[in-house]
């Protein structure tokens, strides 16, 4: 495995087998005795995701424990504060019958999966390089190996392009800010991608009952994201590879992984 690697970040669009197969290399990395730890995008205490996590400026945080005094100790303790804004991760008390109010209100300020986002596009990309390098300082002391699964591209192109209409050199700058916080990592980028983005979306709508996946918008948008994820590896300072899964041959796609890994120099 290529020398201090930690981090092995798995990316393409829907339905190209990132989790099972991000998943599968964790495992084989186990297997070799390589203390690995992986984490697919919808995980409870992800390192680097900030979905399920609402954005407050250091006014509205204030304000936010005037209205709750009697839990604000516990607001305190559950808050992030990244010098400037605050960041409240609230996905885990979600079922606590007393903080129903709390929670609506904290699920209406989410930074990452939202309709009406309250976060500007330059709080936006600060509060997510911020994390990055949170994560980075604390993995760069572990011994340990991250596998991570579509959290690099997949979530942050997909908010700024749904959420701030970016155009791609703002796009390029925020995924380089990144690359900048985890570059000590020595990261490897894999992206799992189909020849037919119409194809491919149309496939996975069936498998998982997702009508909207097959949408001629969706599908629009996938096919610009793919463009987009496409020239940010050509400019990305770590290695990167690019598999080809046209027939739905995991095997095959996942020991050209297990290749990669292993003679990445």
């Amino acid at each position: 495995m290529r020398k201090n690697c930690k981090l092995i970040l798995v990316e393409g669009l829907c339905g190209t087998g990132k989790s099972t197969l991000a998943e599968k290399l964790n495992d084989y990395l186990v297997q070799q005795g390589i203390p690995s730890r992986f984490y697919d995008e919808g995980a409870i205490g992800h390192p680097t995701s900030l979905n399920w996590h609402a954005f407050f400026r250091e006014e509205e945080y204030k304000e936010l424990l005037m209205r709750y005094p009697d839990i604000a100790d516990e607001i305190r303790s559950w808050a992030i504060n990244n010098g400037i804004n605050y960041l409240i991760p609230y996905r885990e008390f979600k079922g606590n019958s007393e903080l129903v109010e709390l929670y609506a209100e904290l699920k209406s300020r989410e930074l990452c999966w939202t309709d009406s986002p309250v976060a500007t596009l330059e709080e936006f990309t600060f509060s997510i390089q911020h994390h990055w390098s949170h994560f980075a300082e604390h993995a760069s002391n572990s011994d340990e190996v991250y596998v991570l699964e579509a959290v690099f591209f997949q979530h942050q192109i997909h908010d700024l392009l749904g959420h701030y209409q970016a155009v791609d050199h703002l796009i390029e700058e925020h995924i380089q800010g990144i690359a900048d916080q985890i570059i000590a990592l020595n990261p490897i980028v894999m992206y799992l991608t189909h020849p037919n983005v119409r194809e491919q979306q149309v496939w996975i709508s069936s498998i998982r009952s997702r009508p909207n996946f097959a949408t001629e918008q969706n599908i629009r948008f996938m096919e610009n994201r793919k463009r987009i994820e496409l020239g940010l590896l050509e400019m990305l300072p770590f290695p990167t590879y690019t598999f080809e899964n046209e027939n739905l041959d995991w095997e095959a796609v996942f020991n050209k992984m297990v290749e990669a890994v292993q003679t990445s120099e």
